[in-house]
């Protein structure tokens, strides 16, 4: 997908491209939650440990390999929040397995070029980052292409703890969020299944694309069952959610499908 800007009568293009439950924005990779010790806190007794670790490193070394194969260099990498999932504290298999992830990232871009951008999970999560020399943000503004990228979770607009406020909203031209987590169930008369789905659209007049969550357990929620998808739960009102464009990728193909406004499938 492309978004066009006009800079001195000269049209230049953004380029944005779906993959496996990211994004890439020209040279970089933009991933949304990860929840790392999701599957330790809900299975203590599991059989496979790690094994949600060992799955997003594949997704990931298979991502990569398949830029690689189409010249794509990816120079940064964005994560949009919920990196860890225990609220209250930091767990042993956290503690490894951020540790691990991050320095994945560091090898393959640099220390320099991982951002992390705080989540409401991530209450505590500096502790871990600090150990690599990593800053957490709240918010991530970069400009490409004449135009004001703003990466940040989707909880809230504004917090009076942390360095941000609406402010930083206005100065975004194309928007990127995690947190809601977007997911979608199609079905015909044999079968129904669940598909994670990225959304995009617009709000307040600005561009906004909504990831998947990236993790193997934090699934999604199911954007045609309300109960899930509260007017509080995210800071796009669902009203203007309806009007967003439903897109799910087919890692098989490695194809986008975009089954039109979110309202038309409700």
């Amino acid at each position: 997908m492309i978004h066009y800007t006009d800079k001195k009568n000269k049209m230049e293009e953004l380029q944005i491209k779906f993959l496996q439950d990211c994004l890439l924005v020209e040279d970089m990779l933009v991933i949304g939650d990860l929840h790392i010790g999701y599957d330790k806190q809900h299975n203590e007794e599991s059989i496979l440990p790690g094994m949600q670790l060992q799955e997003i490193i594949k997704k990931l070394d298979e991502i990569f390999l398949f830029l690689e194969q189409r010249n794509k260099k990816v120079k940064k990498i964005i994560q949009l929040g919920d990196f860890k999932h225990d609220f209250g504290k930091i767990s042993k298999i956290e503690w490894r397995e951020t540790l691990i992830l991050l320095k994945y990232f560091i090898k393959k871009v640099g220390r320099k070029n991982v951002f992390i951008v705080r989540g409401n999970h991530d209450t505590i999560l500096k502790p871990i980052v600090t150990r690599l020399n990593i800053t957490l943000k709240d918010t991530f503004i970069i400009k490409k292409k004449d135009k004001q990228l703003l990466f940040t979770h989707g909880d809230v607009i504004r917090n009076k703890k942390a360095n941000y406020s609406s402010d930083s909203f206005e100065k975004g031209d194309i928007i990127f969020l995690g947190h809601l987590h977007p997911a979608i169930t199609l079905s015909d008369e044999y079968k129904r299944e669940k598909f994670k789905c990225f959304l995009h659209g617009t709000w307040n007049r600005k561009n906004a694309y909504i990831l998947p969550s990236f993790g193997l357990f934090s699934f999604g929620y199911d954007l045609l069952d309300r109960k899930y998808v509260k007017e509080r739960f995210f800071i796009i009102p669902f009203s203007v959610l309806k009007n967003f464009e439903v897109i799910i990728y087919n890692s098989e193909e490695k194809k986008e499908y975009n089954f039109g406004m979110l309202k038309q499938l409700l």
